[in-house]
């Protein structure tokens, strides 16, 4: 798909990785419409429609697919809700993504990109992790995010639209509120020191949210069909060493404190062979700078009292 004067929908669009990716849309000369469920000040300024409303309501939705080329879907119920409001995870995540992945096909549009999680996988052993690993997700949260997954391969086929599906690592960046970076980072800009989970060595695959909008926009580009493909850094960083470096940023060597047993689970990290070799995608920020992006962020908060 040519983004240039195409038309995009993406739902979910003023969240956390949705406004960077309408951002991303407009500079490459896409029209972009955003449906999401309340107006974010993420998207002030920008040369965007915005629809405000629920992919839970079929007919809104159908309304928003009209006339576009293509539909980055983003919207969702996120982790720590879903995980415990089980039928309003439901209704959003599998229901309103059905309706999402219905009405691209009644609306003859080219391609869908859905943003799912690499936390579908569920428990793994693989480092790192491959595409063609197993989806055995064993919370709410990645379960509602699997079944959205095969939801999109049926109504595909049924179609016949193009689509890709991408499984964010642990993504951070500006703007971020619930998880581990913003919870260490808030911590050390309060003068106190970050508890971590068992002996801080679990490792993660840190992808900012630039690289993410990246590949969005990337999948929505390429000219391969039904392929699944993981967005992540493709290295390893420990909880400790998270520490660490947020430490550096402030120039302080800080000694975090520990709860619960050690963790025991292998790094989750990405195998990113698969979107270099047919998206041509490859993460561009650092931890350390993406570090300090966040930093500053929550500097500026805490300044401006948000």
């Amino acid at each position: 798909m040519e983004i240039e004067r195409s038309k995009i929908l993406v739902t979910g669009g003023g969240g956390f990785v949705g406004a960077p990716t309408v951002r991303a849309l407009i500079a490459a000369g896409a029209q972009v419409r955003v449906l999401d469920a309340v107006r974010s000040p993420r998207l002030e300024g920008l040369d965007c429609e915005i629809v405000i409303g629920d992919i839970t309501d079929a007919e809104l939705v159908g309304s928003c697919c009209a006339g576009v080329d293509g539909v980055l879907h983003l919207a969702v119920l996120p982790l720590t809700a879903a995980n415990t409001e089980h039928e309003a995870a439901f209704q959003t995540n599998v229901r309103g993504s059905f309706n999402v992945f219905r009405a691209a096909g009644d609306n003859a549009v080219k391609r869908v990109v859905y943003s799912s999680a690499s936390s579908a996988y569920g428990p793994t052993v693989a480092v790192p992790i491959r595409e063609d690993h197993p989806l055995r997700p064993n919370a709410f949260y990645p379960a509602t995010k699997a079944a959205a997954e095969m939801l999109l391969r049926g109504l595909a086929g049924a179609y016949g639209y193009s689509f890709a599906i991408l499984r964010y690592m642990n993504v951070y960046g500006p703007g971020q509120r619930a998880g581990v970076v913003p919870a260490v980072s808030q911590r050390l800009l309060a003068g106190e020191r970050p508890q971590l989970s068992g002996d801080g060595t679990q490792g993660f695959d840190f992808v900012h949210i630039e690289d993410c909008a990246h590949a969005n926009l990337l999948a929505l580009a390429a000219d391969v069909n039904g392929e699944d493909f993981n967005v992540g850094h493709g290295s390893v960083a420990s909880l400790n060493q998270l520490v660490a470096l947020v430490g550096e940023i402030l120039g302080e060597v800080v000694e975090p404190t520990y709860a619960g047993e050690p963790v025991t689970a292998p790094p989750r990290v990405g195998d990113v062979t698969k979107p270099r070799e047919l998206l041509g995608f490859e993460a561009q920020v650092e931890l350390a700078d993406g570090l300090r992006s966040v930093i500053v962020e929550l500097r500026e908060a805490a300044a401006s009292g948000v």
